[in-house]
């Protein structure tokens, strides 16, 4: 096989377009999320158990519920709730941190952050790149300018679902600082968490930028031009 047909205008129409798709499926996983930061947690809480008197049993189960929860998200923003404003999810607690209290819906409505505008925009624009790679897929649109436009749509999409998350991870800040106990002294409550960028988001990205480097590759190669025919070989005459 010819790898100009591959790497060029020919391979980019045919891979694009799941490309796309794979992202937009990503919206199902989570693009954001809330984590406990439990080294700051063990820190502060300890400090504050051991002024109150706190007995040694009663700490080290303070200490285990902390590490269970260790890089666990506690609430998740799949790319569609961030979209749609609906509720994130809000994971059980670990076996060490249960107190027999299920999680309700009204806990989870207290964590809206209601549809975030560049999710919707990143999502608008990963439709485009989209609409652009069926075309090529189907023949509509070809050559360079269907491999641009699949580019401009991919990297501008990259960059506002990174713009959405700084975002997010903003309005989420804030509202754990207006939160129950931020009014205490010297109390700050952000300090116990974290804002990470969720599985959904990363693989999204390494997509988008797959996407963008197979048709800026496929801009440089273009297409491939048809082969030859193969000229007929004449019947030798009558003998």
């Amino acid at each position: 096989m010819n790898p100009r047909t591959i790497l060029g205008e020919p391979g980019a129409r045919r891979v694009s377009p799941f490309l796309f798709v794979l992202v937009i499926l990503c919206f199902f996983l989570a693009f954001a999320g809330v984590s406990c930061n439990t080294d700051a947690a063990k820190v502060g809480l300890g400090a504050i158990a051991g002024s109150a008197g706190v007995s040694a049993p009663d700490a080290n189960a303070l200490d285990t519920c902390l590490d269970s929860l260790k890089g666990e998200n506690i609430v998740s923003y799949s790319g569609w709730v961030l979209v749609l404003g609906r509720d994130p999810t809000i994971a059980s607690l670990p076996a060490a941190c249960d107190t027999g209290t299920a999680v309700t819906a009204s806990d989870a409505s207290q964590v809206n952050i209601g549809s975030q505008l560049l999710a919707i925009l990143g999502l608008f624009a990963i439709g485009l790149a989209l609409l652009c790679a069926v075309a090529g897929f189907f023949g509509v649109a070809r050559g360079r300018s269907r491999a641009f436009a699949s580019v401009i749509f991919a990297a501008g999409s990259g960059v506002l679902l990174v713009l959405d998350q700084l975002h997010v991870h903003d309005i989420l800040l804030s509202k754990i600082a207006a939160s129950a106990g931020s009014s205490v002294p010297g109390f700050d409550p952000t300090t116990y968490f974290n804002i990470n960028f969720g599985i959904g988001l990363l693989i999204a990205l390494v997509l988008l930028a797959l996407a963008v480097v197979y048709n800026i590759v496929a801009m440089i190669v273009g297409d491939v031009p048809a082969a030859p025919g193969v000229p007929a070989i004449p019947e030798p005459p009558p003998i």
